[in-house]
């Protein structure tokens, strides 16, 4: 059961508060305009507070169904301390194949128009981070790339199911979770107990419905599902690390099941120059 849990919060990711804003980051207008709803998050309303479990074993089926993903987010990253705010903003193509294989490429526009680009690849066992801008690539563990203070600029929601094992994304792709038993081991089955909270809610006079669950540590993890589609189509987390407020929101573009993945895709060449340092920073925050 602790798998299935485990597996529940990292490939749902669990709530949401909203969408943060601009489709396409990538020019200067719209760069200012995901500011500024960063800055001033939209509010939803709520229509109800009842726990859609039906709906939450669909979309969590529905997220691991490919043993890969081609994944397109925009990110933003706030970080605020007194009276300083930091906000940053990436557009991110991932591919992932479980378990542990991914390749992001990063793009970070900027008020001048010049982007500064990341690529990071894990072959499964090893993680590269290369900034071509600088000439320069580092190497660590898969294990220990979660523990990096940027790793999510390659989409939490690609990282987290790639750390997804094969046998717990075969019981949750099965439909694990409409199991009423396996729900009632879990503790969902009394909505007044359960650490897993949900809600309607309206967007621009479209309905989604959120999750969200709270960790040991303070922070927010949240979903927001399509409930038509059972799509996952935001992930959101909010919190508190070394005295900053951090809000880090992806929004999913799109996500296409079994893309076409060439034998290089997971592997890294150091291009010709570029040197490799005990760490590089895959973005600006």
């Amino acid at each position: 059961m602790k798998q299935i849990i485990r597996a529940v919060v990292i490939s749902i990711g669990l709530t949401a508060v909203g969408f943060w804003g601009a489709t396409n980051v990538g020019n200067r207008s719209s760069l200012q305009a995901a500011r500024a709803t960063l800055t001033a998050p939209t509010l939803l309303s709520q229509l109800t507070s009842k726990l859609d479990l039906p709906l939450l074993a669909k979309a969590t089926a529905a997220f691991v169904q490919s043993d890969r993903y081609r994944t397109e987010s925009e990110i933003g990253v706030k970080a605020s301390s007194g009276g300083t705010d930091v906000t940053s903003l990436a557009k991110v193509t991932t591919l992932v194949q479980a378990p542990n294989q991914f390749r992001a490429e990063i793009a970070f526009p900027s008020d001048s128009g010049k982007e500064v680009k990341s690529i990071v690849i894990s072959d499964g066992k090893r993680v590269w981070m290369y900034r071509p801008d600088l000439k320069q690539y580092a190497v660590t563990s898969f294990a220990k790339f979660d523990d990096l203070d940027d790793y999510y600029w390659i989409g939490m929601s690609s990282y987290w199911y790639s750390a997804v094992t094969p046998d717990v994304r075969k019981l949750l792709a099965s439909g694990t979770l409409a199991d009423p038993q396996v729900l009632k081991e879990l503790g969902m089955t009394d909505t007044s107990t359960s650490p897993l909270k949900g809600r309607s809610q309206t967007f621009n006079g479209r309905s989604l419905y959120s999750y969200e669950f709270t960790d040991k540590e303070g922070f927010t993890i949240s979903a927001l599902v399509e409930p038509t589609t059972a799509e996952l189509k935001q992930i959101r987390l909010t919190g508190k690390s070394e005295g900053f407020n951090i809000d880090i929101a992806e929004r999913i573009l799109s996500r296409t099941a079994n893309p076409a993945i060439a034998a290089s895709t997971f592997k890294f060449t150091p291009p010709s120059g570029a040197k490799l340092v005990e760490s590089v920073a895959i973005g600006p925050l």
